[in-house]
């Protein structure tokens, strides 16, 4: 057992390799849009299958840590920080190759996050505030928890609306 999942995360691992190659051998983005936006939908549905499947409890808030993280990557990928070279410490991001230098429709010069940064940044986000939400609901159970949960959905909700 212990081999074939040791196979399926090298198979996994070889596949996001060989997909990220793709997008740099044909120039354009689809590849890693879709891997990407499928990552994200696999650890909601990892998260929500460790908390309803071995936990037993029911949470109707995800879609709200799911927009935090969304909203999040969306912002970092598609805003331009070429104007922010004094404020940000841009040139040590860049040598780390956390940087992607595209272009707009018009031609004009765009700088944005890549998406793999973008992407650890939204989860480290949507962790952060799922901990600070967790801590004090961590004492309620059953109905009382599913209510919670989705109160935080709503008030995000209303925040990102």
């Amino acid at each position: 057992m212990r081999a074939r999942s040791h196979l399926a995360l090298a198979a996994l691992g070889l596949l996001t390799v060989a997909i990220h190659l793709l997008t740099v051998v044909t120039g354009t983005q689809f590849y890693l849009t879709q891997l990407t936006m499928a990552a994200y939908y696999g650890l909601v549905v990892i998260g929500l299958g460790v908390l309803m499947g071995y936990a037993g409890q029911i949470s109707i808030g995800h879609a709200g840590f799911f927009a935090i993280g969304g909203y999040l990557a969306a912002a970092l990928t598609t805003r331009n920080l070429s104007g922010l070279e004094q404020v940000l410490p841009l040139a040590r991001l860049e040598s780390l190759g956390l940087l992607h230098h595209g272009q707009d429709l018009y031609g004009d010069v765009l700088l944005t996050v890549s998406p793999w940064a973008a992407a650890l940044c939204a989860v480290s986000a949507a962790a952060l505030i799922a901990l600070a939400i967790g801590i004090p609901v961590l004492k309620l159970k059953g109905h009382y928890l599913a209510m919670a949960t989705l109160g935080f959905g709503t008030i995000i909700y209303r925040l990102l609306l």
